[in-house]
């Protein structure tokens, strides 16, 4: 059971959130996707191959974050993936370690010249052709909710043992998505 949204529970996730957010207020720009449809999205490489490493063949399900940017109107970018940031896991279940996740999102912001921010989740799941539970989407959809977002979107990403799955959910939608790779 995956419970990525969860970490509220188990940490002062505004106080973390909250410090970071600032810092992206002047930076990031919040334009609106008519339709999470309409919008293009890519992935560098290296993220790719970050993410292809943490496919959980054995063992127990991995999660993280993503950082990006919105590199145009409708047009965003998938950067960097973080290593695991867990704090409990199971072999159908994890819990991100939202200290560790906003240590990465923070150093990544401060890295890229303050052009990168959280833009989602991944994890994994034991199965080749992953797609998302019904936990997986609530966990989402209280992410998107209790987070103060840069851009209007949240990305799911799950991995699995011979493919990924992208989603995109912007507060009232769920689009899968295939974003091209970038160098």
């Amino acid at each position: 059971m995956l419970q990525m949204g969860r970490k509220h529970r188990y940490c002062s996730r505004k106080r973390h959130w909250t410090c970071i957010n600032r810092l992206f207020k002047t930076h990031a720009t919040r334009n609106r996707c008519v339709s999470v449809g309409e919008c293009c999205f890519e992935i560098k490489r290296n993220a790719l191959n970050a993410l292809i490493g943490y496919a959980q063949h054995d063992g127990n399900e991995l999660c993280g974050v993503v950082t990006g940017s919105q590199i145009g109107e409708n047009k965003f970018r998938i950067s960097k993936v973080s290593p695991p940031c867990v704090i409990k896991n199971g072999h159908y279940g994890c819990k991100l370690d939202a200290t560790q996740g906003n240590k990465f999102i923070k150093q990544d912001y401060e890295l890229s010249g303050q052009t990168r921010f959280y833009i989602g989740e991944w994890h994994t799941h034991p199965e080749q052709n992953p797609h998302p539970s019904q936990t997986d989407y609530a966990s989402i959809i209280k992410s998107f909710a209790s987070a103060q977002l840069s851009v209007p979107l949240l990305i799911m990403i799950i991995v699995g043992t011979e493919h990924i799955f992208f989603n995109v959910y912007d507060g009232g939608l769920f689009k899968e998505i295939e974003p091209v790779i970038v160098e």
